[in-house]
């Protein structure tokens, strides 16, 4: 049967072959359309050499490859063509190929009819043989029968049938053979036709079901026609919100809020601070104005906000250093603001893609003013920025020039602009700041006695930096700044990085103009003040190398030769410094550090040395010269050099499961307050070794030196080890167990230092509880706490044992419980007892303190809140101030914590120095108080009541009413 299709390969291509061109198959061919349909199906391709060979017979195995191809498409439903795009197999085409494969089975039925019909009827060769047989043996004489006469005739006519017969029987017997052979050969194809059949009549069944589905839907849907139309009209919206949203847009924007009430005495004149009753509670801040107060030992007791003549007297840095007892929360204010955006030049080079101006003003005090204006945009293509601010520009060259940008108070008032333009298509793309305004002083701050601040940034000033990144390695920025009538400086700063090793540092020059003229190159260098450090680190993975070089002058202090207010008086005597400067001023030195990570083991060590910034000037005439310890008669000298101070240490440590251990050693050594020996006639300096470095020691300090080696109680004279758990670690034991037990020996001094704290935090059903603990031992030996011992430098200190103890709560709130409320509540203990005893006694500092507040979140008003809440603070053996003012002992908004003995820091030493933990007060006293608030669409209602007793002099309880009305308007 020779059907015309052309073998195909049994190996399907790696991609998608080109439609072959079939060169035997002429332009007029009746079945031309039929082929090229097929083959650009991909179910036949042509032989090899590109003929189709029409008239050659179809194999099994030409036919095997076929009808698996179209298996293949059916059962995925798509047809892949010999251009890769693939098809679905639409419902006219299942159809055709279903009449096909019905076509081709009646064919082949027939033809099996006709070779059963051939079988039936056909005489095989075995019978003409004998009935050849026979008519030879009639036809034949023998010695006893004769022939018959008169039948040759006939013998002969038969013998010719005979013969036609057998020919025509030879014949049929090809036929049969060539039939069964073709029937044999077809018999796999009907049946993997049949197979097709099935999956077209399903497939043609869910076909009819979706045809009928789509003929019920009909009446719904609409015509091509009106689908077209549709379609035009969608592109047309496009296009016009393509056009709107690339349009100028401007918008008005502003609020209007007022506040009414204040806090005040209701009896007694002693004012107090409210804060740490309300810290982390809905309340938070609602009694008070904040940080930015004054105090001193006469205000708190007076009320009569004298100002100090001491630094005691400066702006307190944490709300619970503050009296709150004397505030005015009146005032309203009025902002609004208008934006703009996608404001385009004609020309196109100039585009605003987001400008806004704001204005404010406070009733009664000033008139409607620019508060802030901003305008973001690219200029040929250069994206740019400017920024406009009333009172607190803020901007930043380096650490230690212009440094303007955290200042949030603001100490230094600033009005002015920063321009910021990027060339970020340029070579390098450079970057160019410039800043101009007015700077004038903003709150009155306490020096040494007197209220006039330093001249860190007062009158104009202007500055620009220039910044470029060459070859992609990091920022090199070029500096000026200049401050109107008081200094004018130059800086040069860098931050790069080139494969592991990274170097940043800088170099600022300031000229005062007190120290003017300058008339040579010598004399800017000579009278200038400088500010310069280099660091170097080179990371290599499994270890790191890091080194430093710093000198900074002394006028750098509280940001005054690099008119930075980030660093000023404010908050440096707060230990809250703004600046976090890479180091402090007045001061020259060097330092390094290395750790690695092998596995689990962890190295760590460091190294530093510094002096003040001129150590020759330490130089004191007059010191009696000592010889082994005893003063030599009539001899003095003038001592060299006397503040260089040196500290090192090295850790070795392993991590596993969350946890961590590490066993260190430190030692910390100065000149300071050395002894001298004559040596033949020349005076020499021993450095003496110091159980701590009060400037750079931090109590359970996680910080590494150069953020690289970590070696704990860095700048310390100890030896010990620290044990640690990670509650957060992937890795952990228990999640949420967090605890370090940790031991410190001075060995100088034979004291050693024992701590052991921790917390847990889990969560079951909503609820949430965190206890924690606390034990701390330090152990003076031969020293029971009644007294006091000087150590070997100078300092004097106790044996004392102090725990704490403590558990916060919290619940959010309760949706199937009516009101919705949520709870959130803590206590704690604290208690430090000279001696090694652990037990409270009369000689004893305690601290109690304990919160607890309630909110119901739905009682029935949309949009509307109600919250109540109480608070207790009461301790013993407390210093200046009692519990009228303390800051946290873990920093303001941290109070539950076990990282340090006390709850409040008073006296403030304690949560620094191990060695003055001991150093009590004698005062006694508690505040407590119990507040509310409402909240309903941007309008609190906020009442209290407070009251501190103290319990030394009871002349000095009060108590006091807090109110206070806040309304906010958004529009």
């Amino acid at each position: 049967m020779a059907v015309g299709f052309a073998s195909a390969q049994t190996t399907p291509a790696a991609s998608a072959p080109q439609v072959p061109t079939l060169t035997d198959v002429p332009a007029g061919h009746w079945a031309k359309d039929a082929i090229d349909k097929i083959v650009a199906k991909g179910i036949i391709l042509g032989y090899p050499d590109g003929t189709f060979r029409g008239t050659q017979n179809l194999t099994r195995y030409e036919a095997a490859v076929i009808i698996s191809r179209l298996l293949d498409q059916i059962a995925a439903g798509t047809v892949t063509t010999t251009t890769g795009s693939t098809t679905t197999i639409d419902p006219e085409t299942l159809t055709a190929l279903q009449n096909a494969v019905q076509e081709l089975a009646a064919d082949l039925a027939a033809l099996g009819v006709r070779v059963t019909d051939l079988e039936s009827n056909s005489v095989s060769q075995d019978d003409f043989a004998r009935l050849e047989a026979r008519v030879e043996a009639l036809g034949t004489p023998t010695d006893t029968t004769p022939a018959p006469a008169g039948d040759t005739a006939a013998l002969d006519a038969l013998n010719q049938q005979i013969s036609d017969l057998s020919a025509r029987a030879d014949d049929l017997q090809s036929n049969y053979d060539s039939l069964r052979a073709d029937v044999d050969d077809n018999a796999s194809s009907i049946a993997a036709l049949n197979d097709l059949t099935v999956l077209l009549n399903n497939d043609i069944l869910g076909l009819q079901d979706r045809v009928s589905a789509v003929e019920s839907a009909l009446p719904d849907l609409v015509g091509r026609a009106d689908f077209n139309a549709l379609t035009t009209r969608v592109s047309g919206i496009d296009t016009r919100v393509t056009t709107l949203e690339s349009a100028p847009k401007f918008s008005f924007t502003g609020s209007i809020g007022g506040t009414f009430g204040g806090i005040g005495l209701l009896s007694g004149k002693t004012n107090f601070d409210v804060d740490r009753l309300t810290r982390k509670t809905f309340a938070d801040g609602a009694f008070s104005i904040g940080t930015d107060c004054t105090n001193s030992a006469a205000s708190l007791i007076s009320g009569g906000g004298v100002q100090p003549s001491s630094p005691a007297g400066a702006r307190q840095a944490y709300a619970e250093q503050c009296v709150d007892t004397t505030d005015n929360f009146s005032g309203a204010t009025l902002s609004f603001g208008i934006k703009a955006s996608n404001l385009v030049t004609a020309n196109g080079a100039l585009v605003v893609s987001d400008a806004a101006v704001n204005f404010e003003t406070n009733f009664g005090t000033n008139f409607l003013q620019v508060d802030n204006a901003r305008v973001n945009g690219a200029f040929g293509g250069q994206p740019f920025s400017v920024v406009y601010d009333y009172q607190n520009s803020a901007f930043r060259f380096n650490d230690y020039l212009f440094n303007a940008n955290s200042d949030t108070e603001p100490v230094i008032k600033r009005q002015g602009f920063v321009l910021t333009a990027t060339g970020t298509t340029l070579p390098f793309s450079p970057k160019l700041t410039v800043v101009a305004g007015v700077g004038s002083t903003n709150v009155t701050y306490g020096v040494n006695g007197t209220a006039t601040p330093d001249p860190v940034l007062v009158g104009p000033y202007f500055g620009i930096r220039a910044e470029a990144n060459p070859f992609g390695i990091g920022p090199i920025g070029l500096n000026y700044a200049q401050n109107v009538g008081n200094r004018s400086a130059f800086g040069v700063d860098y931050n790069v990085k080139v494969g592991p090793v990274s170097v940043d540092g800088l170099y600022d020059l300031s000229l005062s103009n007190a120290k003017s003229p300058y008339t040579s190159l010598n004399d800017y260098f000579s009278k200038g003040d400088s500010a310069f450090y280099t660091r170097a680190a080179v990371d290599l993975g499994i270890a790191k190398i890091a080194a430093n070089y710093r000198a900074i002058a002394p006028a750098y202090t509280n940001g005054v030769a690099g008119m930075s207010p980030n660093d000023t008086f404010f908050y440096n005597y707060n230990g809250v410094n703004a600046n976090g400067n890479a180091y402090g001023a007045d001061i020259v030195g060097y330092g390094g550090a290395l750790s690695s990570n092998l596995g689990p083991i962890t190295v760590a060590a460091f190294g530093d040395r510094y002096s003040n910034y001129n150590p020759s000037a330490d130089t004191t005439s007059g010191v009696t010269v000592t010889t082994a310890g005893v003063p030599v008669a009539g001899q003095t000298i003038a001592t060299p050099g006397s503040s260089y101070r040196t500290a090192y240490g090295v850790a070795l440590g392993g991590k596993l499961f969350g946890l961590s251990v590490t066993g260190f050693y430190n030692r910390d050594m100065s000149d300071v307050g050395a002894t001298y020996a004559v040596v033949d006639g020349v005076a020499s300096r021993y450095s003496t070794t110091q159980h701590t470095d009060n400037n750079f020691y931090a109590y359970n300090s996680t910080a590494a030196y150069q953020d690289t080696g970590l070696v704990p109680f860095a700048y310390s004279s100890t030896y010990g080890g620290v044990l640690k758990h990670d509650g957060s670690a992937a890795d952990a034991l228990i999640k949420g167990l967090n605890f370090t037990v940790a031991d410190q020996y001075f060995y100088n001094d034979s004291i050693n230092d024992f701590q052991a704290y921790g917390s847990y935090g889990i969560t079951l059903g909503g609820l949430t509880v965190t206890p924690f603990a606390r034990y701390h031992s330090f152990n003076v030996p031969g020293n029971n706490g009644t007294t006091t011992v000087t150590t070997a430098d100078g300092t004097a200190t106790k044996t004392y044992n102090a725990v704490k103890y403590g558990v916060q709560v919290a619940i959010p709130a309760m949706t199937g419980i009516i009101g919705k409320p949520s709870f959130a509540g803590g206590f704690e203990n604290s208690i430090t007892t000279p001696g090694a005893s652990i037990a409270a006694t009369t000689g004893s500092k305690t601290e109690l303190y304990g919160q607890a507040a309630l909110t119901l979140n739905d009682i029935g008003v949309a949009n509307t809140t109600a919250s109540i809440g109480y608070g207790y603070y009461q301790g013993f053996g407390l210093g200046s101030g009692g519990a009228t003012i303390a800051s946290s002992a873990s920093s303001g908004t941290a109070t539950f914590s076990p990282t340090a003995d006390r709850i409040f820091r008073s006296p403030l030493g304690g949560a620094s120095d191990p060695y003055t933990g001991a150093n009590l007060g004698s005062n006694a006293g508690s505040v407590q108080g119990v507040f509310g608030q409402v909240n309903f669409n941007g309008l609190a209602l906020n009442a209290g009541y407070f009251r501190y007793n103290d319990f030394v002099n009871s002349a000095n309880n009060s108590s006091a009413t807090a109110f206070k009305v806040a309304y906010t308007l958004n529009f």
